[in-house]
Order: C-alpha cells, then sequence, then structure tokens
C-alpha cells in the first residue's frame, strides 16, 4: 500500500485483509460529480426537493461511492 497515496494494489490484496480510507462527502464534491457526471437529478443537488424526499435530505451519487473505491483500490 502506498503511503502517499493512501491506494492498495487489487493484486497486492490477501484474502480477509481490510483496508480503509476516509471520504468527506459535501456539496461541493457532489455538486462537481454532478457536474463530470452529468446526473443534475434534484435528489443530489436539490436540498428543498430532497427535504421533501424520503431520504430528508441531498443523497450522494451512487457511482461517486463506485469512485471511492477505484480509488482506494487500484
Amino acid at each position: 500500500m502506498s503511503d502517499s497515496a493512501n491506494t492498495a494494489y487489487l493484486e497486492d490484496l490477501m484474502i480477509d485483509q481490510e483496508i480503509s480510507r476516509v471520504f468527506q462527502v459535501t456539496d461541493a464534491v457532489i455538486a462537481a460529480f454532478a457536474e463530470v457526471s452529468g446526473d443534475h437529478n434534484p435528489i443530489h443537488i436539490d436540498e428543498a426537493y430532497a427535504a421533501a424526499s424520503p431520504f430528508k435530505g441531498k443523497v450522494a451519487h451512487g457511482m461517486l461511492a463506485g469512485a471511492y473505491i477505484s480509488a482506494t483500490v487500484a
């Protein structure tokens, strides 16, 4: 695992080994992901719309989680 990038290489992982990395999901991160992905669904970016949803607030894009997984395991 690289200390500078905090990234594990898939070929170096062993069965049952755990790795972790912390990411902060902020409004700015969600807005930037909406721009690059083109996914401007109001559940992600509109506070009033999201507050009225069953989630009671904005929800990060599912693929944002996928991007974080990819950033953790190269």
